[in-house]
């Protein structure tokens, strides 16, 4: 599998890779040579040679495609010969790379997530969320697409198992008290995370602090204004608060222990990821609606989250009702909500394809 070194693509590729019984499983890390540009709205940088690199395989100039990799990422050179299964990525920057690594190793190439400038028919399996095949044109049913509600991910009962342990062996942990675990993402070009909705989303939580304990996570895209803020209250408030942590700010993540040890998981609706990650655990989720950019336009992303709604993975709280949390917690206490498992259906439909 390969890695382009952003977590939560390395999760949905490694969650996959991982659900076939017995996988031996090797991986590449890419970072592509060369110039590399910005995306507004969006942090990090991406190579150029990505999208040179996809036009290569679009017009099926393969020996220059091979010949111009293994320039732009020596690691290359280092597959040469060997023959692989598959050769599963997430993300556009590693799709062309897929592409080439996948021909020369005689391997089944997988795609997670729609890869720009590229033929979808390219891909021996093309897997793909249900809010991003909605918008595609012209849309139709194919033999390489996996259509998936949430995102792929490592998440498993053994994996939570282990994490939870290591959390529990770092914090004051109260046996007797329920846990709540708080995950908050951050700004897109449809969602902000503002300081207000902190504000609000720590009001409606006081209100539980006799009854429940608290654990708090925030991710790389959270405005540093609303982390700032939330570490403000956090320290002022008397909630119990048993673990927080804040990428970019703390030494080291115990995000995956965060997820095991909660009875109840809420998160803001901004993030398939983190939502599909919540998902996995069998614990109540709840889905906190957040502001947006354009309140009077409704987003593909929520017919996701009614679909996951309907079927029983979580429940959705609207941002302007958040003073029913209360409510929500108690009427769900004790019970268990279905479990979404991607990462084992996709591999289960490539196995089958492939006999």
């Amino acid at each position: 599998m390969l890695d382009d070194g952003l977590k939560g693509n390395f999760n949905q590729a490694y969650g996959i890779a991982s659900a076939f019984p017995g996988a031996r499983i090797e991986t590449i890390k890419v970072s592509l040579k060369g110039p590399s540009y910005a995306l507004p709205g969006r942090k990090g940088k991406y190579p150029v040679s990505a999208k040179l690199l996809a036009l290569l395989c679009t017009f099926r100039m393969r020996r220059t495609a091979s010949a111009f990799l293994k320039k732009t990422l020596p690691e290359a050179r280092s597959v040469s010969g060997k023959k692989f299964n598959l050769v599963i990525s997430a993300g556009s920057v590693l799709a062309p790379v897929n592409l080439v690594l996948a021909r020369e190793t005689r391997a089944k190439s997988v795609c997670v997530m729609v890869p720009a400038l590229l033929d979808l028919g390219l891909f021996d399996f093309l897997i793909i969320p249900y809010h991003d095949y909605i918008k595609l044109p012209g849309k139709r049913i194919r033999k390489n697409l996996i259509v998936t509600l949430g995102a792929p991910n490592r998440i498993t009962e053994a994996f939570l198992k282990k994490e939870k342990e290591r959390l529990k062996n770092t914090i004051n942990f109260h046996e007797g008290r329920k846990t709540v675990g708080v995950i908050i993402g951050g700004d897109d070009q449809n969602y902000h995370v503002s300081t207000k909705f902190v504000n609000a989303l720590i009001s409606a939580l006081s209100i539980l602090e006799n009854r429940y304990s608290f654990i708090f996570t925030t991710s790389r895209r959270t405005p540093e204004k609303s982390i700032i803020s939330l570490q403000e209250r956090l320290l002022k408030n008397p909630m119990d608060v048993i673990y927080s942590e804040f990428p970019g700010y703390s030494a080291e993540s115990q995000y995956p222990g965060i997820l095991s040890l909660c009875d109840y998981i809420l998160v803001t609706e901004d993030s398939i990821n983190m939502i599909s990650e919540a998902a996995s655990t069998c614990v109540p989720v709840i889905i906190l609606g957040v502001e947006r950019k354009n309140p009077s336009r409704k987003l593909v992303f929520d017919l996701c989250l009614e679909k996951l709604t309907e079927k029983g993975y979580a429940e959705y709280l609207p941002g302007n009702e958040l003073y029913r949390l209360k409510e929500k917690l108690e009427r769900n206490e004790g019970v268990s909500f279905r479990k979404l498992n991607e990462a084992e259906e996709c591999a289960l439909k490539i196995s089958k394809s492939l006999r």
